[in-house]
């Protein structure tokens, strides 16, 4: 099944001085399950792309189907929905609420899911145990290195049961070890069903993916299967 299809998105920022073409024509389909790396240097328009994936912006002009539906004849209320049940987000910055507990952060996109407390703490425990942080749940963000960090973002980025989970650069401000166990943990999702979509600059990254899209300038310039895909295990690169 095809979970996304994208047709001729266009992107242009304007203001009276100059228009920026972010998005030149970009077409490509995602299927249900798949781990695919959009990958470019910085500026080539790969959060741009993800932004309007993850139903954070919108194109210039072009189409999006999600699970075969228009997105942009959404409205406003649908699309939040959207974003709240069927995708999930991990950034370079962790985003994670200082004045918050970890297992409050995990938490936040079930506050408007009208479950139970006692289903809301089940939820949080489960995604804070599948990313090794289940006796973690009380301590605040500064008391977690960065790369727990990073796992308490992907907990809540599955909490909701996402179908897709949408990550950039998630490996931005990580040491090489704790990256590498960020993209275990990424694989591991994927295993179970997710898909994932990673925005990345490094190449040795984007190879833990099923599939890379390369973008330069706006415009995809490959888009391939991964023939050597790397696997991350236990801090480990193989």
């Amino acid at each position: 099944m095809m979970i996304i299809e994208v047709r001729n998105l266009k992107k242009t920022y304007a203001n009276e001085f100059v228009s920026t073409k972010a998005l030149d024509d970009i077409s490509f389909d995602i299927r249900e399950g798949e781990f695919v790396a959009i990958i470019g240097s910085s500026g080539c328009g790969k959060s741009t792309l993800m932004h309007i994936l993850g139903l954070l912006d919108r194109p210039t002009s072009g189409t999006y189907n999600l699970e075969g539906k228009n997105v942009f004849e959404m409205s406003g209320d649908e699309l939040a929905r959207v974003r709240n049940k069927k995708m999930g987000f991990v950034f370079q910055s962790f985003n994670l609420l200082p004045r918050m507990s970890i297992f409050d952060n995990v938490k936040l996109p079930l506050v408007y899911g009208g479950l139970s407390d006692e289903r809301e703490k089940e939820m949080v425990k489960t995604a804070l145990e599948g990313v090794g942080l289940g006796g973690k749940a009380n301590n605040f963000s500064n008391q977690l290195s960065g790369g727990e960090q990073q796992r308490a973002a992907i907990a809540r980025a599955l909490v909701n049961h996402p179908a897709i989970i949408f990550a950039d650069e998630p490996t931005g401000n990580l040491d090489s070890v704790s990256g590498q166990n960020v993209l275990e943990i990424l694989q591991k999702l994927n295993d179970e069903g997710h898909t994932i979509i990673l925005v990345t600059h490094e190449k040795y990254t984007s190879e833990m993916a099923q599939r890379i899209i390369q973008m330069k300038d706006g415009k995809i310039v490959s888009d391939e299967k991964v023939l050597n895909r790397k696997l991350a295990k236990n801090g480990l690169i193989k």
